[in-house]
This record gives C-alpha cells, sequence and structure tokens, in this order.
C-alpha cells in the first residue's frame, strides 16, 4: 500500500499565477480580453497581453479591457499566431512587426491582408549535419556567419557542449536499507510494516475526529502484533474495530441499535459491510463471516490488519470525515489566501479605475475633435502620459497573483506526502507517526514486471544518515534541471511570434 488512506481523499486546490497569452504564450498578469463568442455551451477564453493586441491587430489594450462585446482574433478568423496558421494550413509568420512598419502598416494582420502570407513566414535556421573536420556545410543555412571553417563549426557546437553539461550532475546512489523498523518498542515483521505504518498515521492524522483515546492505536497495534489471546469485552482491537464500524453504519444511516463487544453480530455486519463495499479482499470470502466469531480467533495479525485498514479506507468517505478535512486548513494557509485575495482585490480595482479613466480621456479628446474617431497614434499618445500609473498597477497586480498560495500549502497538517517518489517503485517517506532516528523511511513496491510483487519497508542506521539526506537532494536537483532541460526545449522549438 501506498498510505491510501492519508493521500487519496484530500482533494488539490490549484491556483494559476497568471493568465496565458494566446499570441506570444507567455504568461502575462496584464493579459486582457473576453470574448463573447460562445463554442457550444462554453464562452471562448483567450486573452492576449497588450503588446501582441498592438503589433499584431493594432488594438489597444485597455480598450479591449472595456469592450464588452469584444471578440477575439481567433474568434474572427484573422489571428496570426503560429498554432492558428497551421490551423488553417499556412505557415507561421515569425517576427513581422518591423517589416509590417517599414511597409507603411500598423499592424501585422494589416500588412499580411494587403500582402499576404504567402512569402511572409518564418523560415528557421537549418543546423549544420557535419562534425568539425569535415570539410563541407549542410546546405541552406540562414546564418550570416556560416562557413566552412572548422573555426565556425566549432563556434556552432560550443553552446550545445555548454548545455549538456549544464544538465549533468554527479549521481549519488541510495544506501541500502535494514530491513527491521521498530514503532514503540516494536519490531515489525516485514509481511506487516506497511500495514501497521498506514493505521498508526491514520489514527495520528484523524484522532480527533474519530474520538480516540491516548494511546489506544499503538495499544492496538501490540495486541495484534503480540497475538495474545483476549476476550472480546477487553480487546482494544475489537473496540477499535467496532467504532469504526459504528461511524460507518450511522453515516449510512443503516443502524439504529448500538453493537458492542460482547455482541458476536458486529462480525457479521463487518462482512455484509465488506461484501457490499467495492473493495474485494480475497482473504476474507463471504462465508467465512457467516461461520460466527470463531473464524475471527482464528485469524492471523496479517488478516487482523488488513480488516482495520479497510476500515479505516471506508471510514475517509464518511461525512464526519470529510467535514473534518474540508474544516481543518492550514490556520496559515488560510490567513495568506485571505491577504492575498484582498490585495488582488484591490488591484483589479485600480487597474478598472485606470481602464474607465482611459476611456473617459478618449471620449473628451474626440469630443474636442468635434466627434472625429481617434487614430491609433492619438489613442497610444493618450496611454502613454498614463505609463507610470499603468505601470503600477500591473505591478501591484503581479505581486497579488505571486502571493496567492499554492495548492501544496492546502491541507498541511492532515497531508501526508512522500519525500521522494521514483519511477522504479521506491517511495521514501517521513511519517509523523515513525520517531526513530533517522526519520526516513524506504517503501519498495517492487517493479511493474513483477508477477505478484509485495512491497517491502526499509530503516536507515543514524550512519547511513548523510548519504540519505545527499540522495534526496541530488534527486531533487536532477528533478529541477530536468524540468529546465524540458522547458529549454520546449522553448527551442516554440517558432516565435
Amino acid at each position: 500500500m501506498a498510505m491510501e488512506s492519508t493521500n487519496q481523499q484530500i482533494v488539490d486546490a490549484t491556483i494559476e499565477d497568471a493568465i496565458y497569452c494566446h499570441q506570444c504564450r507567455h504568461r502575462r498578469s496584464d493579459a486582457v480580453g473576453t470574448c463573447v463568442t460562445k463554442e457550444g455551451t462554453k464562452t471562448c477564453g483567450l486573452k492576449f497581453c497588450p503588446k501582441c493586441l498592438l503589433s499584431r491587430y493594432g488594438e489597444i489594450g485597455e480598450e479591449v479591457a472595456l469592450n464588452d462585446n469584444w471578440v477575439c482574433p481567433r474568434c474572427r478568423k484573422i489571428c496570426n499566431c503560429s498554432k492558428c496558421m497551421k490551423n488553417k494550413g499556412e505557415k507561421p509568420t515569425g517576427m513581422l512587426t518591423a517589416t509590417a512598419k517599414k511597409n507603411g502598416c500598423s499592424n501585422v494582420s494589416e500588412f499580411l491582408k494587403k500582402e499576404g502570407s504567402e512569402k511572409y513566414f518564418y523560415r528557421g535556421k537549418v543546423k549544420p549535419e557535419n562534425v568539425i573536420g569535415q570539410g563541407n556545410c549542410a546546405e541552406g543555412i540562414n546564418d550570416s556567419t556560416a562557413g566552412c571553417s572548422e573555426e565556425n563549426a566549432a563556434a556552432r557546437t560550443k553552446p550545445v557542449l555548454k548545455e549538456k553539461e549544464e544538465f549533468q550532475l554527479a549521481e549519488v546512489k541510495l544506501p541500502q536499507g535494514i530491513q527491521s523498523i521498530t514503532v514503540s518498542s516494536v519490531d515489525l515483521h516485514p509481511e506487516n510494516a506497511g500495514s501497521v505504518l498506514q493505521f498508526l498515521e491514520f489514527c495520528l492524522t484523524f484522532r480527533e475526529a474519530l474520538g480516540l483515546r491516548d494511546g489506544q492505536a499503538h495499544s492496538v497495534v501490540h495486541e495484534v502484533l503480540s497475538e495474545r489471546s483476549t476476550s472480546q469485552e477487553h480487546s482494544m482491537l475489537t473496540q477499535t474495530i467496532i467504532q469504526l464500524l459504528t461511524l460507518i453504519l450511522a453515516d449510512r444511516g443503516e443502524i439504529s441499535v448500538g453493537i458492542s463487544a460482547t455482541d458476536d453480530r458486529w462480525f457479521t455486519i463487518l462482512g455484509e459491510c465488506l461484501a457490499e463495499s467495492e473493495v474485494k479482499l480475497d482473504d476474507f470470502p463471504p462465508e467465512m463471516f457467516h461461520k460466527g466469531i470463531s473464524e475471527y480467533a482464528e485469524m492471523d495479525s496479517s488478516q487482523k490488519l488488513k480488516l482495520l485498514n479497510y476500515l479505516c479506507d471506508e471510514a475517509l468517505g464518511i461525512s464526519l470525515m470529510r467535514n473534518f478535512i474540508d474544516n481543518h486548513e492550514n490556520p496559515k494557509y488560510v490567513e495568506k489566501k485571505k491577504r492575498a485575495e484582498e490585495k488582488l482585490n484591490a488591484a483589479e480595482a485600480k487597474e478598472k479605475e485606470l481602464y474607465q479613466k482611459i476611456k473617459d480621456d478618449f471620449s473628451k479628446t474626440e469630443a474636442d475633435n468635434n466627434g472625429v474617431a481617434l487614430t491609433i497614434e492619438q489613442r497610444v499618445a493618450i496611454i502613454s502620459q498614463m505609463s507610470a500609473e499603468s505601470e503600477e498597477v500591473h505591478f501591484e497586480k503581479k505581486k497579488a497573483l505571486e502571493m496567492q498560495p499554492k495548492s501544496q500549502e492546502y491541507n498541511d497538517a492532515l497531508r501526508t506526502n512522500p519525500v521522494e517518489l521514483e519511477d522504479n517503485g521506491l517511495i521514501l517517506w517521513n511519517l509523523k507517526s515513525y520517531n526513530e532516528e533517522p526519520t526516513i523511511l524506504l517503501q519498495d513496491l517492487g517493479s511493474y514486471s513483477d508477477i505478484c510483487p509485495h512491497e517491502k519497508w526499509y530503516s536507515f542506521s543514524s550512519e547511513q544518515k548523510p548519504q540519505v539526506e545527499k540522495y534526496i537532494t541530488f534527486k531533487r536537483k536532477k528533478s529541477l534541471l530536468e524540468e529546465k532541460r524540458k522547458r529549454k526545449e520546449k522553448k527551442r522549438k516554440t517558432v516565435f511570434q
């Protein structure tokens, strides 16, 4: 098991830092536009940054932001971004703003309409295929520095070599773990380690909601692992099973008379609950529960722990537990979220005031010109007079967006996340219920090729702690470098707008 009871039931809330500009594909806090075009039951959600609107379509961002009937360039079938050009069967244009102005056009859309897009498209540089010293160059290189000398070839290949070195890290190996885990002075059998840790983690996290007594969870573990004979009436394990079962049945409205350890009905009811569940445990056929409490007495520690964790998983779905989870957000997260929302609302209010002020200035200037529509140059001039105020508004909005707490801060007090998760079935955990030193545990789920995989748990010695910490640091750096490499690769493939 991979700690299902504390991971799978908690929903993450994701918050975007900013909005993508459809044209340049960059996150922009100043992206504007509320397109009114309907796509089925949904409204088009494309937005553009002011720079792209002006240079590519001759539209002013502040006007677009105030226009309640605006239709975006894509919905008007005039979008000249690389993706839309390809969708229309045409080639991406690349950067044509300067070319458009040289030819007397104020924006790229006007220029393409006048000249056509057949001869104005992006021509990517062809990379040389030959290595240093072969004496000839690849054909079709659109590069003023291209030549056939070894010096030029070396200059072209040098950045590639530098990039390879940038994403290399010295390999760090995880030390061999010890297949011996001790919890509350009890040595866990390898077969039971995962089940015991899952149960203890669940109880520690949801103790308040369940109304568990001090030391109850550890008493249950001691009783199960010792396999000592205890009367049902005094069995802490039985009492805990009945406690969980009662909560589940009460949530379903299926029980009116309480069940107790002195009443063997609880075992039959547990079997019925399991039979109706979507969870199927092969160790517990339905007929087992019809034979009576004697079958329970014959169960080994592994089976009893499986039943216990099944009830824990079922309990996570009841309204009592869901309300507990929803009402126990990290207090720091709640406060941070509140401050961020207040800042964002204030920034958006300022932005709205600024747009209205610009609109009023446009109207006043047109009135002074006897109602003659303003040219783009006149509009830009009015906006430029407010450039300092505009920059301040956009800066405040950007900072407010950056203040938004990230999703991993949500319910931090309730979640149990792995320290490191790998593709080969190895997971490193730092569990709240495990207090030995070092606190890191290794869970081995086995490879996907295993016919019948069985999880194994390992601890580490104090001498291995520095190496484990070094390994975790190495894996995190490697992950960050891989993300950086992917971003660079994506950026390299993206056609400049």
